[in-house]
């Protein structure tokens, strides 16, 4: 991939400009109505304002025609409709179109030369010494698991750091970040049955030696103010909506236009709004009307390398406290709750055995680190894995339906974690079974397979049950 230079908007010097942010489309072209409508509103907002943008964050396709040359062109138009520059990124349904094209590649080529993008990464200067840049996925039919893991290869990475490089805060820039999917350690609201439990849920899910890339690159790179992503379909009214984490940065949910799309019937966009000084974050809520909110402001430290002040409106009053429902967020653990095995072998030095559930009555959340340094934790009666730099929840090791019933124990100083359960099968009255990592060291389970090779199977499965017919007759 070669150096993609950044475009240049002409902003006149200007340090104010406003963005139009839009999540996951999903567009039917026999069901616009709503989108359309969505539009509207979000033209409403920006009209008038000085260096207007917009970006796309990808997966712009209906369920069943997505990632066709027949859908970019019908996005494109749709895009073009809001009469505003627009960037784009792909999102993991983008490269869906595996009855069009064999491979990614053709793909991929076919969304950069619908809309007209010499690489599948942006950088465009939308005011002065402000930038937005965005990076897109590039693998489905080659993804090793699930075929809807976000996955940015190393030629972005390695392109993102040096935009960061060339753009350090202390000459005064400000980058606004765009993917598809959020980062590893944002701290955004997940679904842990869908988007965790299938290792799709941050970019480069399962890849370990790139997935903290991200994170660790805002850590250091304090012109990164704020990183927006769509990918769950969830509404901005949880908390987690917007997050603000120890980076410096505000990480941003980016909701849906559509009905078929929305989790949580309420369909919003983003408009962001700055001037150089700081950013103000408004959702465009499309089922009220097109009526804005102001989420957050950020306003930039009077050195540009100090941290920024984050506020939150105090009337803003919209919050969503979720019940035991589907969409509940995936448990991000914090030092106050657990059990921590060190601190239970100092009180109980000749334990042999930590009987977890002791710590999970009630609904508490109980987290540990193995030996191996691995971290797991029980969770709504599911066995979950979490990163251990960030405590980013990775994966399922156990779900209820494997844990009813069963206690879990971790033995051996860590070392080995284990269910147990009264049997009448078992000589001692007592069933056990050992929890083993994985063949790479980590213990989740990866549950969604690669999509084109699940396709390709049924095919395969289809033609000898047909063929078995013909024998039989």
């Amino acid at each position: 991939m070669s150096m993609l230079e950044k475009k240049v908007k002409d902003h006149g010097g200007s340090k104010e400009f406003s963005i139009g942010v839009l999540g996951d489309l999903h567009l039917d072209e026999e069901d616009m109505d709503l989108h359309r409508e969505g539009r509207d509103h979000v033209v409403a907002g920006l009209s008038g304002a000085a260096n207007r943008h917009l970006v796309s964050l990808g997966d712009l396709g209906a369920y069943g025609g997505a990632g066709t040359t027949r859908n970019f062109a019908f996005s494109s138009d749709f895009l073009e409709g809001f009469k505003t520059p627009f960037d784009i990124v792909t999102g993991n349904h983008d490269l869906e179109g595996m009855d069009e094209f064999e491979t990614d590649e053709e793909n991929l080529d076919a969304f950069l030369k619908a809309f007209g993008k010499p690489a599948p990464q942006f950088c465009t200067e939308v005011a002065h010494k402000t930038l937005c840049v965005g990076m897109s996925t590039t693998r489905f039919r080659s993804a090793k698991w699930s075929s809807h893991e976000v996955f940015i290869d190393k030629a972005q990475i390695d392109w993102f750091e040096g935009v960061l490089s060339r753009h350090p805060a202390s000459e005064g820039w400000n980058v606004l970040v765009f993917t598809h999917a959020p980062i590893m350690g944002c701290g955004l609201r997940a679904l842990q049955d869908v988007h965790i439990k299938n290792g799709c849920a941050w970019i480069n899910h399962t890849d370990e030696a790139s997935r903290l890339r991200f994170i660790r690159l805002c850590q250091a790179n304090p012109c990164v103010r704020a990183w927006f992503s769509g990918h769950f379909h969830l509404s901005h009214d949880y908390r987690e909506a917007i997050t603000t984490g120890g980076s410096g940065q505000a990480f941003c949910q980016v909701g849906v236009i559509g009905a078929k799309s929305m989790r949580d019937g309420r369909r919003q966009s983003r408009i962001v709004r700055g001037d150089g000084e700081g950013l103000k974050i408004f959702t465009v809520n499309h089922h009220m009307g097109g009526e804005e909110r102001l989420d957050m402001e950020i306003v930039y430290g009077a050195n540009p390398e100090d941290p920024p002040e984050f506020k939150v409106p105090s009337d803003h009053g919209q919050w969503i406290t979720p019940g035991k429902d589907k969409w509940f967020s995936a448990r991000v653990p914090k030092a106050e709750d657990g059990c921590f095995l060190e601190t239970f072998y100092d009180q109980h030095p000749d334990a042999d055995l930590v009987p977890v559930g002791d710590y999970t009555r009630d609904g508490r959340v109980c987290w540990w680190h193995m030996s191996d340094g691995k971290v797991l934790g029980v969770h709504d009666g599911l066995l979950v894995e979490y990163d251990a730099e960030t405590l980013a929840p990775l994966g399922i090791v156990l779900d209820r339906e494997e844990l009813e019933g069963k206690d879990i124990a971790v033995a051996d100083e860590g070392r080995v974690a284990m269910t147990y359960w009264e049997s009448e099968d078992a000589e001692d009255g007592v069933a056990t079974s050992v929890i083993h990592p994985n063949d790479d060291g980590s213990y989740y389970r990866r549950f969604q397979r690669n999509k084109l090779r699940r396709t390709q199977e049924k095919k395969r499965e289809s033609l000898a049950r047909s063929l078995a017919n013909k024998l039989k007759g």
